[in-house]
């Protein structure tokens, strides 16, 4: 088999890594390659950083893909502080990780505008590009700042946190993020340090409007980083926007007149969390598997389908749900076994998704408020139009 895999972000890397330990003639293409040394093409450099729950990745992605330290345990406040045990959740090393996944394929530093099989020599070709964020969209957020690891100590921020919801401080006197949704505070081990970053986990509001009211907040949630005393503090600053419920078609949708999507294209960016790369290595060998066959059975295509859709209704709601109630909600969603939270968060299995969701009926106190919001998200997932009103209007 000959594929041609076109953008080689995490997913695509991914995929052609899977490929290639199958035997498969791989050729990856990205404008954003880059030259070697030696003039040869490698791929892609990875802007964002990608955190993942070791315990989500299927055994070979454990060993293949490189980390950076291990968080056994992580700690989130909601607004009691609750710590997730064996979670085992570690930054991806980006350099290490794609040189690694993406040997023994063939780089091509171009764009392609013709994906038809027979325009580039292949058997199959899959879209592995990204979505683009259109106005309306729902997406995540964040801005982020990067300190040494004794600065982040010294503040009592050495902890791995996942999500502290508490709020960072009243709004400012200005006003200036009275308007943003809610977001809550992630602290993770990096390369250059410790990343301290400020997040909308998911909003329909601009990127352009809500990075400066971010900023605002990580810098009272933390004062030392001010702009009056943070010039020697900062090492350096992370921006992060991207759409979670855009996608060309689903991944389980087959191979169309020689085309398949994986990644982003075929929707593996969790529409409620951002997350990602857990569902790209878990899905890669399903994925090689319709290449080969040109579908899956019926009853994998609805089980992903549906786990797509069910998370789709709970972005939905966390786009229309306030502060108080969405800190509610995940006192709940935290207290639910972790294999039930992983079910969630990770994975095709539909059912598995239900279930979880289920579970959460055990905290009504903490989840009714959550769901008010529910025929009008169930609205937007079905593409029933109706106007969009955020929390504030409400």
């Amino acid at each position: 088999m000959h594929i041609a895999i076109i953008g080689l972000g995490p997913a695509g890397a991914v995929l052609a890594h899977r490929a290639v330990t199958r035997g498969w003639q791989v050729d990856g293409y990205d404008p954003a390659c880059v030259e070697g040394p030696g003039g040869e093409v490698r791929a892609p450099v990875w802007r964002s950083t990608y955190g993942v729950s070791l315990r989500d990745l299927p055994q070979w992605a454990r060993t293949e893909m490189t980390f950076g330290a291990v968080s056994a345990d992580l700690l989130v406040h909601t607004p009691a502080p609750r710590r997730l045990r064996n979670w085992d959740y570690a930054m991806i090393d980006r350099a290490r990780s794609r040189e690694g996944l993406t040997r023994g394929v063939r780089m091509h530093r171009q764009r392609v505008t013709d994906l038809s099989p027979p325009a580039l020599g292949v058997d199959v070709v899959v879209d592995c590009r990204g979505v683009v964020d259109r106005p309306g969209s729902i997406r995540q957020v964040a801005y982020g700042a990067v300190v040494s690891r004794e600065q982040a100590e010294s503040w009592g921020l050495g902890d791995a946190e996942f999500m502290d919801w508490r709020p960072a401080v009243a709004d400012g006197p200005d006003g200036t993020d009275q308007d943003a949704p809610p977001s809550f505070l992630y602290i993770q081990p990096v390369e250059k340090g410790i990343l301290l970053e400020e997040t909308v986990l998911a909003t329909r509001q601009r990127t352009r409007d809500l990075l400066p009211p971010l900023r605002e907040r990580l810098h009272r949630r933390i004062p030392g980083l001010a702009p009056d005393g943070s010039k020697d503090t900062i090492i350096d600053t992370e921006t992060v926007h991207f759409p979670m419920d855009r996608r060309r078609r689903g991944w389980y949708t087959g191979v169309h007149d020689g085309v398949a999507v994986f990644g982003a294209a075929g929707g593996l960016i969790h529409p409620a969390t951002g997350y990602s790369v857990a569902a790209a290595a878990g899905t890669a060998e399903q994925m090689l598997d319709l290449i080969e066959t040109g579908s899956l059975p019926r009853s994998a295509r609805i089980s992903a389908a549906t786990a797509y859709h069910l998370r789709r209704f709970g972005a939905e709601l966390i786009v229309r749900t306030d502060q108080e109630a969405l800190l509610r909600f995940f006192d709940a969603f935290f207290r639910l076994p972790h294999r039930r939270q992983s079910d969630y968060l990770a994975g095709q299995h539909g059912g598995r998704v239900a279930l979880t969701m289920l579970s959460l009926a055990k905290y009504p106190r903490q989840v009714l408020p959550f769901l008010r919001q529910s025929p009008a998200a169930l609205r937007a997932v079905l593409n029933v139009r109706t106007p969009f009103r955020s929390p504030r209007q409400n």
